[in-house]
């Protein structure tokens, strides 16, 4: 018996980062009303990216946040980040960009990677768990 050795090696974030399809979520992100409004650079993806960066970081404040990406700025290019975010970005795109996108981010996720959660529920109502975030997500673009 062989393990697997896709993500041999690579530090947690980046394995993450990996199962993200950046192409979908700039989709996502253009089809959610006024999520790429006033935006130059800080596109959806980015802004995910970010968030990730500090949640896997287990960071409380966007001052934490920008200093920690600070720390890493030698890093960011392999993450797909050209420059490091300023904390007055950040708080400017948590405040515009709709909670609608990352709803969005979320269920497409669930729908591609449900199989391969671990739940301890019936596959019945796994089923109807990605039906309800779709009425939901389906009933916010109203």
């Amino acid at each position: 018996m062989s393990k697997d050795s896709h993500f041999s090696g690579q530090p947690v974030y980046s394995q993450v980062l990996k199962l993200l399809d950046k192409d979908k979520i700039l989709q996502i992100s253009r089809k959610t009303q006024g999520s790429e409004a006033y935006v130059k650079h800080f596109d959806g993806y980015k802004h995910l990216v970010v968030m990730l960066f500090g949640v896997l970081k287990h960071f409380d404040s966007l001052r934490e946040l920008e200093i920690g990406m600070k720390a890493e700025a030698h890093k960011l290019c392999h993450l797909g980040l050209d420059y490091i975010v300023r904390r007055s970005t950040l708080a400017e795109a948590n405040i515009r960009r709709p909670q609608e996108f990352f709803a969005n981010v979320y269920s497409y996720l669930l729908e591609k990677y449900a199989k391969f959660l671990a739940d301890s529920r019936p596959p019945r109502a796994q089923t109807s768990m990605i039906s309800q975030t779709k009425r939901l997500r389906t009933h916010r673009r109203k």
